[in-house]
């Protein structure tokens, strides 16, 4: 890993844009998507972040694709960047460790089966694929797991992903087509017309962009980036800790992505003064396991509360016991970019001509994050988008 940042840190910025066509702020995995699909339209790109490509919620998140979170735009976005991410996996000059892999969702209580089976119903009707499990034929895929629990389900299409390095190779992409990523370089404000009405130009650490486009891709940071423009973003920080362990062997998870049911109970929970908890196993291709996971409104304050990671070691202990004989090597924190009504927010903005937001998109930016830059790569050119996104227009919290 340290090589390839080292040849970011050195290679990244060269030839630079004096006139862009659009700036893009934010070189995560939306930005750095969003980066791709514009130069691959010809369209001239210069991508700023005020830290390092990939070093926000892009390198600090897990690894799933997850194809069955509701409601039912979620379902189309994940659908179609699923099978952008197979495009991707075959066309980007790096390795990005894509696989389909499945995942499965684990129903503890006997009490919780009915609505899951509805749910499971629900999404079949949407076209997702997913099978029911009792909790003999879990415990048959899982013989790890507890014998206890009560059943749950199997969404062969969900898939893995190294966000890390899709980031990086959608940003060298991007570069290879035209694009200037100049991490490093923070933005200070906007250049307005004198009627406050469109984007004249962004003005950073670095210097003036002149530019009549900008993509708002800050993550996290959105709220605060926006207020240098005079615009309200409702995007706050909420914060997820996570935990690394050293390699285990393949044959201890079959699926490798284990979550409980619940999990997207915690997405919508969380109140202000709580922490949130969820069972969340995920194995790398290297063997080591990714374990979550948490949800907390904190601020941007990223330690990490021993408490916090005690709590999710013990409901992942709880599936599976065997987990006891891990070790764990280092943990983390990071911040996913939270609305009010947990949809990403991806449109134009109204009240400023030129300005784009593509963010919000809360625990699943690495499952969208190559929709999101498709659909804002037809906004910025005027081409029809992919399908209907009118309910995550900014203008829905007006």
């Amino acid at each position: 890993m340290g090589v390839i940042w080292l040849f970011i840190r050195m290679e990244w910025w060269k030839g630079k844009i004096m006139n862009p066509d659009v700036v893009i702020i934010g070189a995560g995995i939306v930005g750095c998507s969003c980066a791709y699909y514009l130069s691959k339209l010809g369209v001239k790109v210069h991508l700023v972040d005020k830290g390092q490509v990939g070093s926000g919620a892009s390198k600090a998140g897990m690894l799933h694709i997850v194809t069955w979170e509701e409601p039912e735009i979620h379902l189309k976005l994940a659908a179609h960047s699923k099978k952008l991410y197979a495009e991707l996996s075959q066309q980007l000059p790096m390795d990005i460790n894509f696989r389909t892999c499945g995942s499965i969702a684990i129903v503890e209580k006997p009490e919780s089966m009915a609505g899951f089976s509805e749910t499971i119903q629900r999404l079949k009707g949407f076209g997702v694929s997913a099978v029911l499990l009792s909790g003999a034929e879990l415990v048959k895929m899982e013989p790890n797991i507890s014998s206890d629990v009560a059943g749950g389900g199997f969404f062969p299409d969900d898939a893995q992903v190294n966000p890390l390095y899709t980031t990086l190779a959608l940003a060298r992409a991007a570069r290879e087509a035209g694009a200037v990523i100049e991490p490093f370089n923070e933005v200070t404000g906007f250049e307005l017309t004198e009627d406050k009405s469109s984007v004249n130009a962004v003005l950073t650490v670095q210097g003036r962009i002149p530019t009549k486009s900008v993509v708002l891709c800050a993550g996290s940071w959105c709220g605060e980036v926006g207020k240098l423009a005079g615009v309200n973003i409702p995007i706050q920080p909420r914060k997820g800790t996570l935990v690394v362990t050293s390699p285990v062997p393949e044959a201890m998870f079959n699926c490798k992505v284990l979550l409980a049911a619940g999990y997207m109970d915690s997405v919508k929970s969380g109140a202000s003064s709580g922490i949130s908890i969820a069972a969340n196993i995920q194995q790398t291709k290297n063997g080591n396991l990714v374990i979550g996971s948490s949800r907390q409104f904190s601020g941007f304050d990223k330690s990490v509360d021993p408490k916090v990671v005690a709590s999710m070691l013990k409901r992942c202990l709880r599936f599976f016991p065997i987990l006891a004989d891990v070790t764990v090597i280092r943990t983390w924190a990071g911040f996913r970019p939270y609305t009010p009504d947990l949809l990403p927010i991806i449109s134009p903005l109204e009240q400023l001509k030129g300005m784009y937001i593509a963010a919000g998109h809360e625990g699943i930016g690495i499952t969208e994050g190559p929709i999101t830059g498709k659909l804002i790569s037809q906004l910025v050119t005027g081409q029809a988008v992919e399908f209907p996104i009118d309910e995550l227009n900014i203008s829905r919290f007006n």
